[in-house]
């Protein structure tokens, strides 16, 4: 069996592809730009630049197998820079490139990523090639449905009028779709797609790297921790409200990660939380170990990969119900409270402040969990979804 990945990004790809390398199955990486084609230079690159080149690498035994667009990047990172509310016109390009490029291979199936994919996966049908669908969110139609939560009117159009008929053409053909939590599946079941064309794979958390406190101080005032994109798809209005309704000096919030869409709604709530900027994974994980409690009230994510880290760190966690990782927490990690109720996050954390000796016994559980969520799991249920959708 031969696989081809195609993903414009990387996201938490890495892993599949070692699991393809490793078995043999990895014919060829597609991507809009990888790092790794240019560690050979990372001695004479300036510090900040090799960081965020870095960032879009994987594993440097996978660098073989890598193919990049690095100049169809460069217009993508400069349009953006330009005008950021844009959908990314390097998604097509990359999708028409690779697919393009699929008859130069003799490969079984492909593995695609959702708005760059629809011209790859036609190309693959009429080889008469298996597509799969990595589900990085939920169904396209839930997205549009619970967006009215958090998108802006414009956004909201350019998703119901644009994005999604682009997704359903290339869920047309597609054969099969991998989903991150119970949630993303039940999301494309109820809109239709089949039961046994459908595989819920949960990512894993690095056990070496996110490793479980060893002491519990109770402090006074509780310290929460948010680490995220800050959108405002990460429910940051509900999450702020929350800190609002709360009476003085019960917690203090901390949010970490790089500033997306929410910057206006920060400014409006100056003075309720404490703001770095996205960190190296060693910086993240001491942030983890000093907070008493995780929140992540978001209004829509399919998996978040943050919560299992700080559940992992002995941090328990209080998450949506509409994050995939609630599957997690609801095992006895922390709490879940409904998408968009400011009232129940803060009387979560109220509760959480006036009983802190909750804090330990939910914490190592939380560690105990996450542990269960291992990247090696993953792979393992990751080469067994290839065994049977692969060529007999």
């Amino acid at each position: 069996m031969k696989v081809i990945v195609a993903h414009s990004d990387r996201q938490y790809c890495n892993h599949l592809l070692l699991t393809l390398a490793r078995k043999g199955w990895l014919e060829r990486f597609y991507t809009l730009f990888s790092g790794n084609k240019y560690a050979s230079f990372a001695t004479l690159l300036p510090s900040l630049v090799w960081r965020h080149l870095s960032k879009r690498a994987v594993d440097p035994s996978l660098t073989p197998y890598i193919r990049h667009f690095p100049l169809l990047f460069g217009i993508d990172r400069m349009i953006g820079h330009l005008n950021p509310n844009y959908y990314r016109p390097a998604y097509e390009w990359f999708d028409r490139a690779v697919a393009g490029r699929l008859r130069r291979h003799a490969f079984d199936l492909v593995v695609t990523y959702e708005n760059a994919n629809r011209h790859t996966v036609r190309a693959a049908k009429k080889l008469g090639k298996t597509t799969v669908l990595d589900l990085a969110q939920i169904h396209h139609e839930d997205i549009a449905r619970y967006g009215k939560d958090f998108m802006t009117a414009r956004q909201w159009r350019l998703e119901v009028e644009y994005i999604n008929p682009r997704k359903a053409e290339a869920l047309g053909c597609t054969d099969y779709v991998i989903a991150l939590s119970s949630f993303a599946a039940e999301s494309m079941r109820k809109n239709g797609w089949p039961s046994d064309r459908l595989f819920t794979v949960p990512l894993g958390v690095d056990g070496a790297r996110f490793v479980a406190k060893e002491r519990y101080p109770l402090r006074r005032p509780l310290q929460l921790l948010f680490v995220g994109t800050l959108t405002l798809r990460k429910g940051l209005a509900v999450l702020l409200e929350a800190m609002r309704l709360l009476p003085a000096r019960t917690a203090e919030l901390t949010l970490i990660g790089p500033m997306a869409d929410a910057r206006e709604l920060l400014k409006r709530h100056a003075g309720r939380f404490h703001y770095l900027p996205f960190l190296a994974h060693g910086a993240l994980a001491r942030h983890y170990h000093q907070a008493d409690l995780f929140v992540f009230p978001s209004w829509l994510d399919s998996w978040a990969q943050t919560v299992l880290e700080a559940m992992a760190c002995g941090t328990p966690a209080v998450v949506s119900d509409r994050t995939g990782a609630r599957e997690a927490v609801e095992q006895g990690g922390g709490w879940v409270v409904p998408a968009g109720d400011a009232r129940a996050l803060a009387d979560v954390i109220a509760m959480c402040a006036d009983e802190p000796d909750l804090l330990p016994l939910f914490g190592i559980r939380a560690a105990d969990i996450a542990r269960t969520y291992s990247w090696e799991r993953y792979q393992r249920q990751m080469a067994e979804v290839f065994r049977q959708i692969g060529p007999a």
